[in-house]
């Protein structure tokens, strides 16, 4: 193997074990507010809905998941008080999906949250060695994202 072929292996496994990380400190963060990282990512995508919410589609849009385990969710995390469903004005048979007063305040509490754990992870780092690694993982990103990737026989 060539050395920019080891490289890049290098690249993608330290970007692997990165986002591994980040997922397991997110999801410990989580935890402290009785969230799962699933969650969490549910209750950004309503607030993303703005006022008048999300669809329960768009929610399993966002997690990757059928509309059904979606709507099974959405019920667990109303059971929490976290959001609230309410008729569709466009469509009789659906809901609009928005945040409770409850789920806005943890949202914002687990986003503080987050921001002072990535504060820390980059604390005594150089913010030049930062800005530099921002720049190559989105370059490495818009690569992937880029090109149709051919198999190699």
């Amino acid at each position: 193997m060539g050395d920019r072929s080891e490289l890049a292996l290098q690249l993608t496994d330290a970007v692997t074990a990165a986002q591994t990380a980040v997922q397991r400190a997110g999801d410990r963060a989580f935890r402290s507010y009785g969230l799962s990282h699933r969650a969490h990512t549910a209750l950004y995508a309503v607030d993303q809905g703005g006022p008048d919410g999300i669809r329960p589609r768009d929610v399993a849009e966002a997690l990757g998941i059928t509309r059904a385990a979606a709507t099974t969710f959405i019920q667990r995390l109303e059971a929490k008080g976290l959001v609230e469903t309410t008729p569709d004005e466009d469509d009789d048979r659906g809901v609009r999906v928005t945040l409770t007063r409850h789920g806005l305040e943890v949202l914002l509490r687990v986003g503080q949250l987050e921001r002072r754990l990535s504060a820390r992870t980059i604390e005594g780092m150089p913010a030049s060695a930062v800005q530099r690694a921002v720049h190559v993982l989105q370059e490495f990103r818009r690569r992937l994202e880029g090109r149709q990737i051919e198999v190699l026989r």
